[in-house]
């Protein structure tokens, strides 16, 4: 019985020998068997980018705490680890991207350590994003330059975005840290720190630019915006925009103006006879805008309008109580200049004509080309050539200063390009900078200028 106890006895001290000496770190401390003490490099070292702030904790597990911490090697210039009792904090800004390695220790209370190795290299601010630099600005939905022109939406407010792109093929949103200016100021509004762009008081091409650290988008150019800039809602502005909404949709029709002759066309005038602030009184009267395509040659993208008045009882801007909307082209640059500056009657001052509609053959084209002024009108969602003969057409002179806050004549606006465009003529112009962005008029005498 005594021998079978003692067996007993000796086989619980066997299998308990092993518990008494588990848990011996390397570094000569203790930790108990099911906890033992672990320390690794934190993931987001792995994500360090040149000129960004560095917050990376290490943290152990196992052991008991407090832990302490050294470390052997070196880290990228401007960054550290904090030290002793509670540190383990990987922080700072690097400045370079030199990597460099490093060893931190962690040392528990019960003086069993742990040791984690790992290199540091910071991604260089130094890729290229697709508006050609390491720092890209974008504002969505707004005027925004690129390689296809410009994408213009007319808004008070827009919030823009600054894109950082890494050597390492990664890229970070950096709105918040960087340095936001618009230039030439104070025409151009302001930037927030936040990157909320404010329209200014002006209607015209700025640039707004987002620096990180040294580095700016573009490489120092900015990003160039149009500024379309709210203005108070005036039966000037309201017509010039509803200019712009007729010209739309006349160009959307099959049955509409044909391409090669607007494209032939020196300049535009635009009766929106058929919206609130253009409608003729008794049917003889009508207001509208005149736009030009600019340069000397008339080869540049179409220019600011001048508001035009239309007049005569010969045509009526209502048929049968319907109101008409009016589109007239200018063929040469003679007509153009004649209606710029003096009260002129068509088919008398200027020949003129209907212009042809829909898919005409060039052949046919050329017959109605021969004409100074090509007219239509559209009503009762009907568009086609309209003769205008015996009616007048002249600069709105008072509307003009109305719409421009000035005296400036319908000559300087148009051909002399003294003033920018109104915000509500940002349709007009981006419809027939679409539509007819270059001037293919192979007999303009082009004196007018």
């Amino acid at each position: 019985m005594m021998w079978r106890k003692f067996r007993r006895l000796k086989l619980f001290l066997l299998l308990g020998l092993p518990v008494a000496c588990f848990g011996q770190t390397t570094g000569g401390g203790s930790s108990t068997a099911s906890n033992p003490l672990n320390v690794y490099a934190p993931p987001c070292i792995s994500q360090v980018k040149q000129y960004i702030a560095v917050n990376c904790q290490i943290t152990p597990t196992g052991g008991a705490q407090p832990y302490s911490y050294t470390f052997t090697g070196g880290f990228p210039t401007g960054m550290s680890v904090s030290t002793g009792l509670g540190g383990g904090l990987i922080n700072g800004t690097p400045t370079g991207i030199t990597g460099e390695q490093a060893t931190v220790t962690v040392t528990d209370v019960g003086g069993g350590t742990a040791a984690t190795s790992f290199m540091i290299t910071p991604a260089g601010l130094t890729g290229s994003g697709p508006c050609g630099s390491s720092v890209c600005v974008t504002g969505a939905g707004y005027a925004i330059k690129t390689a296809e022109g410009y994408t213009i939406t007319t808004l008070a407010t827009v919030q823009m975005a600054a894109t950082t792109y890494w050597s390492d093929g990664s890229t970070l949103d950096v709105t918040s840290m960087a340095t936001w200016a618009c230039t030439p100021s104070p025409q151009c509004g302001s930037v927030s720190a936040s990157g909320l762009y404010t329209t200014g008081n002006s209607v015209g091409t700025y640039h707004v630019t987002a620096t990180l650290s040294g580095v700016t988008n573009n490489g120092g150019s900015g990003v160039a915006v149009t500024v379309a800039t709210i203005q108070a809602h005036t039966k000037e502005s309201d017509r010039v925009a509803n200019s712009g909404m007729v010209m739309r949709d006349v160009l959307q029709l099959r049955s509409g103006i044909p391409a090669a002759v607007l494209q032939k066309a020196e300049c535009v005038i635009v009766v929106p006879s058929t919206l609130k602030f253009a409608v003729g009184v008794g049917g003889s009267y009508g207001r509208g805008v005149m736009t030009c395509r600019e340069g000397p040659d008339f080869q540049g993208p179409w220019s600011a309008p001048s508001m035009m008045a239309l007049g005569g009882g010969g045509f009526g801007l209502q048929v049968g109580g319907q109101a008409t909307d009016f589109v007239l082209l200018l063929m040469n640059d003679r007509a153009a200049s004649s209606i710029l500056t003096s009260k002129v009657k068509i088919g008398a001052t200027a020949s003129a004509a209907g212009g042809p509609v829909g898919r005409e053959s060039t052949a046919a084209t050329d017959l109605f080309l021969r004409a100074e002024i090509l007219s239509y009108s559209r009503a009762r969602g009907l568009f086609a050539g309209v003769s205008l003969e015996g009616s007048t057409l002249r600069p709105d002179n008072r509307a003009n200063r109305k719409l421009y806050g000035k005296d400036v004549s319908a000559k300087a606006i148009v051909l002399q390009g003294e003033v920018s465009p109104p915000s509500s003529a940002l349709e007009l112009l981006s419809v027939l900078n679409s539509k007819s962005p270059s001037n293919k008029s192979a007999g303009s005498s082009h004196q007018g200028t």
